[in-house]
């Protein structure tokens, strides 16, 4: 399967599910690692892998359309696009203008602590580093932690909060904690049964999403 780059979105290409079968795919991507990675030799990433193998499985090209989430979502809403990628997760935005997918996995935010050390019984008092822009401190404060925002994740030696899959790419005992949980989709045009049919089968069926998660963080 030859994959191409495209820049411009192409116009009105709503269609039957059969005109896909061995035709084209246009898909929108949204940079986010590790969900959707942007190198020099092409898209790459989780998400990436999965449409990849969609469309082996149809006998179709992919065209790969990068622009920003709510760009793409645009695009598609105006059936520009026939998927739009990017670690989506379910939420207002993304219903608004597709129809997203059931979510095919579910990222679980816990706590982790390096290798080595005890995990704490609670987190009472006990300092967190978190992602500089995030949606679980209110979440960690419940649990009576400290949340502390930075940029340096990957290379702190104390309790650090992320999804189970990332703590465990870096290295991370995870604990018990669920302090959060992404639900995470691909969108669709809307009124697309077929098609929507078949990605949801394809997500549902696709093996070592969590173990595939930390090959590629563990690769950044």
């Amino acid at each position: 399967m030859i994959a191409l780059t495209g820049c411009r979105y192409p116009v009105n290409i709503e269609r039957p599910m059969a005109d896909m079968q061995g035709g084209e795919l246009n898909i929108g991507l949204s940079e986010n690692p590790p969900w959707v990675i942007n190198t020099d030799q092409g898209p790459a990433g989780l998400e990436v892998e999965i449409i990849q193998a969609l469309a082996e499985n149809m006998g179709a090209t992919i065209n790969w359309h990068w622009g920003s989430e709510g760009n793409l979502l645009a695009a598609l809403s105006q059936y520009q696009l026939d998927l739009v990628i990017g670690g989506l997760t379910q939420d207002s935005n993304v219903s608004a203008l597709a129809a997203p997918t059931k979510a095919y996995y579910q990222s679980h935010y816990s706590v982790g602590v390096p290798e080595g050390a005890s995990l704490p019984s609670n987190l009472e008092g006990i300092e967190v580093a978190i992602p500089a822009v995030n949606h679980i401190a209110h979440a960690l404060r419940k649990e009576g932690a400290v949340p502390r925002p930075t940029s340096e994740l990957g290379t702190l030696d104390q309790a650090v909060a992320n999804p189970s899959w990332w703590l465990r790419a870096h290295g991370y005992q995870v604990g018990d904690w669920e302090i959060a949980t992404d639900h995470h989709v691909m969108a669709l045009p809307n009124g697309e049964n077929a098609w929507m049919l078949a990605v949801q089968r394809h997500l549902n069926s696709y093996p070592d999403i969590e173990q595939n998660l930390q090959r590629l963080e563990a690769d950044q």
